[in-house]
């Protein structure tokens, strides 16, 4: 028993390590994941709970079949079993999460602190190595974009719906009044993610958390107006005039003609799909998108390989109606069972991920992948362990 107990605690320390390393280093990340899902594995035979996590994840195995079935036309084999590789993560997180069965709410708020301070300390990485390079250079780029999270090898786009994610969290804790820490401090923090947000986001962020602040003006219109959500308030009204201001004197003609560009991807990756069920193959969606723009003179396009530049679509070019149900399924699982317990935060933290899937491929690479999941399961569990609540009410008074 001694043994089983010091399993699980050494576990947990690495699973949480897993969740604070996401957003800095994919590679150690990679390697504690494979960790933990090794020590869940064997804890989940021990312990007989291999029936519960089925129950758990079939949402996701319906995806993941989809994407199997999608090899069996594919004519790129190896393509095919390296999208199936970065999508991996999709269970083994939930496997890892087996060991959290329970999932009190102390364990959700050591999860989510993780990935906080994870992005946090990502960020100053990201700050230091830029005032490093402009003291070196004097190129103010390397405060924006690629220029500024590279040195953790990850994309803007990532970093800034982890940056939404903190902030959201950080204005949750804040207007409940539930944040341990003094509400200066928690306002700093939020100050400071908000800030690396504007060197990092670009239309997509900004308008996922307009969506986001619009909650905080609603509830703080119609409901108690307490110092705490004062503060909020008079935070997030600052921090959407900046947002504007900032949208308003950029003249990056790369962001203003993004949209567009985004429109004729779109386009194409429809009028591309041969197969309205089964689409073009797991596999073969790269080269099958090249040959289109090569056959409409999208020069450019080819040479860059774009993708469609939105989830839904490209899972609906490269697996049909059937992968576009898959993926549905399994971005409005958690959605509505958040909403079923009124999980407003659930509902906050995923509902901007329906915005970035719309103008990105979030879960094309494994920083996309194992966020979402992480998401995922945090929700859903919470849900069961909320449901569970009344049965152990129920026995006790028995």
């Amino acid at each position: 028993m001694k043994g089983l107990a010091l399993t699980k605690v050494l576990f947990k320390a690495s699973f949480l390590l897993f969740v604070f390393f996401t957003p800095l280093s994919a590679v150690i990340s990679i390697k504690l994941l494979i960790f933990c899902t090794a020590i869940s594995i064997a804890l989940m035979v021990y312990e007989r709970h291999i029936i519960n996590f089925a129950f758990r994840i079939w949402d996701i195995g319906l995806y993941l079949l989809v994407l199997i079935m999608g090899l069996l036309y594919s004519s790129d084999i190896s393509a095919g079993f390296s999208i199936l590789e970065t999508n991996l993560s999709f269970v083994a997180v939930p496997i890892a999460f087996s060991c959290l069965s329970n999932f009190t709410e102390q364990e959700m708020r050591d999860v989510i602190l993780s990935f906080v301070l994870g992005v946090f300390f990502s960020c100053a990485i990201c700050l230091g190595n830029a005032f490093f390079e402009y003291y070196e250079t004097g190129d103010a780029d390397s405060f924006f974009f690629y220029n500024l999270t590279g040195i953790v090898n990850l994309q803007p786009t990532y970093l800034a719906y982890y940056l939404i994610f903190c902030i959201t969290i950080g204005l949750y804790l804040l207007f409940s009044g539930e944040t341990r820490l003094r509400s200066h401090i928690t306002t700093a923090i939020i100050l400071y993610f908000f800030a690396l947000l504007l060197l990092t986001g670009g239309y997509t962020a900004f308008i996922s958390l307009v969506l986001v602040f619009s909650f905080f003006v609603l509830k703080f219109f119609i409901e108690e107006r307490t110092l705490p959500r004062k503060l909020t308030f008079i935070l997030v009204l600052l921090m959407t005039i900046t947002m504007f201001v900032v949208n308003s004197a950029r003249d990056n003609k790369v962001i203003l003609d993004d949209s567009w560009e985004r429109f004729v991807l779109w386009e194409s990756a429809i009028s591309a799909n041969p197969s309205l069920l089964f689409g073009v193959g797991t596999g073969d969606y790269k080269d099958e998108m090249n040959k289109y723009y090569q056959n409409h003179a999208m020069l450019q396009f080819a040479n860059e390989s774009y993708n469609s530049h939105n989830q839904f679509i490209q899972l609906f070019f490269s697996n049909g109606l059937i992968g576009l149900f898959a993926i549905a399924l399994l971005v409005i699982r958690p959605l509505y069972l958040s909403y079923k317990s009124q999980n407003i935060l659930g509902i906050l933290v995923l509902f901007p991920f329906l915005i970035y899937g719309v103008t990105e491929v979030f879960l094309g690479r494994y920083q996309g992948v194992v966020f979402f999941a992480l998401l995922h399961q945090i929700f859903i569990l919470q849900y069961k362990s909320q449901q569970a609540k009344p049965v152990l009410n129920r026995v006790d008074l028995v």
